[in-house]
């Protein structure tokens, strides 16, 4: 079996890789990626070389729609014959499959995001139980088989996989070390007229050795008169830096889930009232904290501690993703 795999967003490579290595043993994949952040360096660096079509259009919605529009023309023409197509988040994958008669499998823990085509369109969906999807099942009208669901999070696929590299620490300055990624202000689901707190985050951990992940070049000037400030050249394992920080503080989801799981004190400072599911979740449980203000972040890294890592559990949810993709292909 052809299996079509697109890969939009940097996250999407570490929750893919497991499907992936787990796929290409009994069927033929393809792989198309877009340029955006670090996704073809870490596509690059697993071997995988995708066709590369489309690139970020910046935070305007009108380009994005543009763009949007622009890749699926693109995608629906350049994509090589396929029997089933796989994603995260869906929309390009599940419109291009639908018009070229084939089927479909999205993965998504998103109810933020832009996801009409892919909830309208994609044939089968596989969501975390932590996901508020019946009401997303009920808004477009998705039969119960079509859905199917696992206990865990998405970032459970590829931690049952994850092994520290001892080495990690050589790539960088220090030893002991809180890590601070912005956010991502330029994406669409981020309010317009955000403001970075990371300057403010600086001054209230001048004291500590602070491992700084940028997202964009200019934000590399955050950093300037800083001599306790670190970032690095190039893309670094984020689960490795999940696991050596002493804390992660993130302006977005991923890290922060990803810390929490592998039991290290997590902090987003997302700018928005509004988070997705599966970070609610995972705050009322008491292992993600959520705060814009730099007086609390301190306080609260200051008085924690780690945890017990989730992995044993992580382990069981990979293969029970892999059994459900493996149950829906068999279908055909």
């Amino acid at each position: 079996m052809k299996i079509w795999i697109d890969i939009t967003n940097t996250p999407h490579v570490n929750v893919l890789m497991p499907i992936i290595r787990h796929l290409e043993k009994q069927h033929e994949l393809i792989f198309t990626a877009r340029d955006f952040s670090e996704t073809l360096p870490l596509l690059q660096i697993n071997g995988i070389e995708p066709l590369l079509i489309g690139k970020y259009k910046g935070k305007s919605r009108t380009k994005k729609v543009w763009g949007l529009l622009l890749r699926m023309k693109d995608l629906l023409y350049k994509v090589p014959t396929f029997d089933y197509a796989l994603s995260l988040g869906g929309n390009y994958t599940s419109l291009i499959a639908f018009l070229r008669g084939k089927k479909s499998i999205v993965f998504s823990d998103n109810d933020i995001s832009f996801k009409v085509f892919s909830y309208l369109l994609a044939t089968h969906f596989v969501f975390p139980n932590y996901f508020n999807y019946k009401s997303i099942q009920k808004k477009y009208r998705i039969k119960q088989e079509r859905i199917h669901t696992f206990d865990g999070f998405k970032e459970d696929i590829y931690l049952a996989d994850f092994v520290p590299d001892k080495n990690f620490l050589t790539q960088l300055p220090f030893t002991d070390f809180i890590t601070i990624r912005p956010e991502n202000l330029k994406a669409s689901y981020v309010p317009k007229n955000s403001q970075t707190i990371v300057p403010q985050l600086f001054e209230s951990f001048k004291d500590s050795n602070i491992l700084f992940l940028p997202r964009y070049e200019e934000e590399k000037a955050y950093a300037a008169g800083y001599d306790n400030i670190y970032y690095p050249p190039g893309p670094l394992s984020g689960l490795d830096v999940c696991y050596y920080t002493t804390a992660m503080l993130t302006g977005a989801g991923t890290f922060a889930r990803e810390a929490a799981l592998l039991g290290v004190p997590a902090v987003s400072f997302f700018p928005s009232e509004v988070f997705l599911t599966v970070d609610i979740v995972m705050q009322e449980m008491g292992i993600e904290f959520k705060s814009r203000d730099c007086e609390e972040i301190k306080n609260y890294v200051d008085n924690s501690s780690r945890r017990e890592s989730a992995q044993e559990r992580s382990i069981q949810v990979k293969t029970k993703v892999l059994q459900i993709i493996d149950t829906i292909l068999a279908k055909k």
